[in-house]
């Protein structure tokens, strides 16, 4: 046994289920056997009833046990007492080494955009690998325009510094962020790629934003009185907007996102490109070469990294950032093997203006439930973010039959409150069902803080982050 072994907890089992082979007591295991227990109880002896295979095994350790904690386990002695060694799962343990690449995925991924500029220099990189580096460092990385025009970058500035408006109490503070907001506002404005109207309101608001720095202590509301976003009307002649600045900000800015006006490229429209960037991610790679689907398991990410990495030498940067990709990708596909076990589907969001994200799906909700003719499944869906600005967000989306109840989790009043102003846009941007609730509430937390929470708490065991 090697010293790794060595170190793992062992459970000395003090009584075995009677077992009457030949005439004689055997015992129910064998040597090197590996079995699947969960411990039942906790007695007053100081012992723990494990339930194996329908037996009742009682066994003490020096290792702390929780009743209803799952164990994989090996028979390691027999004899003079049958001893069973916890084993770690070695989907935990990948797990718990790579885990920290979902808190890096947005310095991650921009790395896509250097690797696909490198792979046009090595010639025995095969074109389709070029290719598939090319469309993820498209689609996924969002490059700067080259021509100097505004990027996703200050927009995601723009997020940030409005987000720490709400925050700010009046005075030097939010002086501050109004001259900043302006800044920002005036960079937007001058942009070559932005529409005409967006850049006429861009420059609008800066001028306004200007205003609100020289006079902090004017009575003019940042946010409307309603509920919802207020229209952004536009005087060409008195070079004013009318209502609340916080809310025409948001509306512009959402404008400019949903139109890819920032970016100087097409924004990912429907959910057919999101589809493919999401299939030709490589989480599936494996499965593709096993069933002899070749020419589509070549055209994935992973494949490509893979393919890259064999090009590079070790220690040149590229082949570094290529296995840190091909490690996050195998992280995801750990984490969908290890959620299948909690009936989720973990779908990982792979784009750099997220700092976190990724979707799970309740592959239970609605099984087996009574559903009249026609009637689409109930089904549940959860989405976790963490963005710049807005912070973490959780969305939680639950579609019965064609009506969907929808609930936003934000850090902090302010957050939520940031966000239900918006709540027209949702309904504007809706399509396929009807909006049946929405709920704009406080609660959310890390992305993966709330994996980690999914993955310790399921029915399978524990992932050892220390590993």
């Amino acid at each position: 046994m090697d010293q790794t072994s060595a170190a793992l907890p062992i459970l000395r089992v003090q009584q075995l289920p009677a077992y009457q082979s030949g005439g004689q007591q055997q015992t129910p295991f064998s040597q090197g056997q590996m079995l699947h227990g969960m411990i039942s109880e906790h007695t007053s002896t100081g012992q723990f009833a494990i339930d194996i295979g329908g037996h009742r095994v009682l066994a003490e350790s020096a290792t702390p046990l929780q009743v209803g904690e799952r164990l994989d386990l090996q028979v390691t002695a027999l004899t003079p007492r049958v001893e069973l060694q916890i084993v770690r799962n070695p989907i935990h343990r990948m797990i718990g080494t790579t885990i920290h690449l979902i808190g890096q995925q947005a310095t991650t991924l921009t790395a896509l955009t250097s690797l696909a500029d490198q792979s046009t220099h090595l010639p025995g990189l095969s074109g389709i690998a070029r290719e598939t580096l090319q469309f993820f460092a498209t689609f996924v990385d969002r490059p700067t325009p080259v021509d100097g025009s505004p990027s996703g970058h200050t927009l995601s500035q723009l997020l940030g510094r409005t987000t720490a408006l709400l925050t700010s109490a009046p005075g030097s503070a939010q002086n501050a962020l109004f001259t900043e907001i302006s800044t920002l506002l005036h960079q937007l404005a001058k942009g070559a790629t932005l529409a005409p109207e967006h850049a006429a309101r861009a420059a609008a608001l800066a001028t306004l934003f200007t205003n609100l720095a020289a006079r902090p202590s004017m009575d003019q509301p940042l946010l409307p009185v309603g509920t919802g976003p207020a229209p952004l009307p536009f005087l060409a002649s008195a070079g004013t907007i009318e209502s609340a600045p916080l809310s025409q900000l948001v509306t512009l800015l959402a404008g400019l996102e949903s139109s890819g006006a920032t970016t100087g490229q097409p924004p990912i429209t429907d959910g057919s490109q999101l589809q493919e960037v999401l299939d030709r991610l490589g989480v599936n790679m494996e499965r593709l070469l096993a069933e002899g689907r070749q020419e589509e398991a070549v055209r994935t990410l992973k494949f490509a990294l893979l393919e890259l990495g064999q090009q590079l030498p070790a220690v040149e940067r590229g082949a570094m950032q290529a296995d840190q990709l091909v490690s996050s990708i195998e992280l995801f596909q750990f984490l969908q093997i290890r959620l299948a076990s909690e009936s989720l589907f973990f779908l990982p969001l792979p784009f750099s203006f997220l700092d976190q994200g990724y979707l799970l799906v309740d592959t239970e909700q609605g099984r087996g439930q009574y559903r009249e003719a026609g009637e689409k499944e109930n089904q549940r869906y959860e989405l976790h973010l963490r963005l710049e600005g807005l912070g973490n967000l959780q969305i939680s989306i639950q579609q019965i039959g064609g009506r969907l109840s929808v609930r936003f989790l934000a850090e902090d009043v302010e957050r939520a409150r940031f966000l239900a102003d918006s709540r027209g846009e949702l309904a504007h941007h809706l399509s396929g069902a009807e909006l049946a609730s929405v709920q704009f509430l406080v609660g959310a937390r890390e992305p993966v803080t709330s994996l980690l929470e999914k993955i310790v708490g399921g029915v399978t065991g524990m992932v050892n982050t220390r590993a």
